[in-house]
């Protein structure tokens, strides 16, 4: 399947207090933990970021959002347009437990559908999804008219709602887990 990866990395981290994508964990980034677990599944990756020297060391492409209002939609919508293969595989730099597994069972249920999204308890999981191009107009519609829920996109393509599975663990931990307070990121430190 032609398929790409975005990594989101430019999120405010307000409840964090300070970048998220930048803050070490055991001699590494958490955006270098996320890269690490993709880098062998997907030929293209990108990240998605106002810091263009963010992963400078690992010769991927890093892009600005395309227009200047922030948002996972506009993560999303920039990773899409610079893709060169028809559908993205969108992850947030702050999930830090993906698996090969979880992005393997995403990745074979893509069929020709423009989105396939996990949906656990908590509800849709939009930064552990795959996108295809062809929701790029419905994205910059709904972004022109404020509106930035990746659920309001859902009634103008077509989706696939993957429900909770094992794939979605990790060594007993969901693979969404991602770090927005201090004590996620103790947490999530002794797992790593």
């Amino acid at each position: 399947m032609e398929i790409s990866c975005a990594i989101l990395a430019g999120g405010a981290s307000s409840r964090m207090g300070r970048d998220k994508a930048t803050i070490n964990i055991n001699g590494k980034s958490l955006i270098e933990h996320v890269y690490e677990s993709v880098k062998d599944i997907f030929d293209e990756i990108m990240v998605i970021s106002g810091n263009t020297g963010i992963l400078n060391n690992k010769k991927i492409k890093v892009y600005k959002d395309i227009i200047p209002v922030q948002g996972t939609l506009t993560g999303i919508v920039t990773g899409l347009i610079h893709s060169t293969n028809p559908y993205v595989f969108v992850v947030a730099c702050d999930m830090p437990n993906i698996s090969h597994k979880g992005i393997g069972y995403i990745i074979e249920n893509t069929k020709n559908e423009d989105i396939i999204i996990p949906k656990v308890e908590k509800g849709y999981e939009p930064l552990h999804a795959v996108y295809k191009k062809t929701c790029i107009p419905y994205m910059l519609n709904l972004i022109e008219k404020r509106i930035f829920k990746i659920t309001e996109l859902f009634p103008y393509v077509s989706v696939k709602v993957l429900k909770d599975n094992p794939f979605f663990m990790k060594d007993g931990q969901s693979v969404f887990i991602n770090i927005n307070t201090e004590e996620d990121l103790l947490l999530i430190e002794r797992k790593l």
